[in-house]
């Protein structure tokens, strides 16, 4: 089962919603960025220190110094607000950015 092919009403399910929503949105994410951890949450690494974390029917992270909680049943929602933490953090968004661009194909690279 890949998290694009999981059951409805699941972590991994929400957590693929919310991954196709951020890249509507311009934050592209690869299989890499997922794990499922023992208790069947999902968590995305998102930059380093922005962890989203699919529990029951709520995405967790923190950001601007407080947890935030969103509906899982939301995800452009809570893609929303992940895009505005990142333009409120611009080094934010160069870190995932940084971490986008490892993540292209050897051949991609201009360098």
């Amino acid at each position: 089962m890949t998290y694009e092919t999981a059951p409805p009403s699941t972590a991994a399910h929400h957590m693929a919603l919310l991954r196709r929503a951020l890249a509507e949105k311009g934050i592209s994410t690869v299989g890499s960025d997922v794990m499922t951890t023992a208790g069947g949450h999902c968590t995305l690494s998102l930059a380093p220190g922005l962890i989203v974390r699919s529990v029951p029917h709520v995405f967790r992270w923190f950001g601007d110094g407080g947890m935030v909680r969103h509906p899982s049943s939301d995800p452009e929602g809570a893609a929303g607000l992940l895009v505005e933490l990142f333009d409120r953090n611009p080094s934010l968004r160069r870190q995932r950015e940084y971490l986008e661009a490892l993540a292209e194909p050897a051949g991609a690279s201009p360098v």
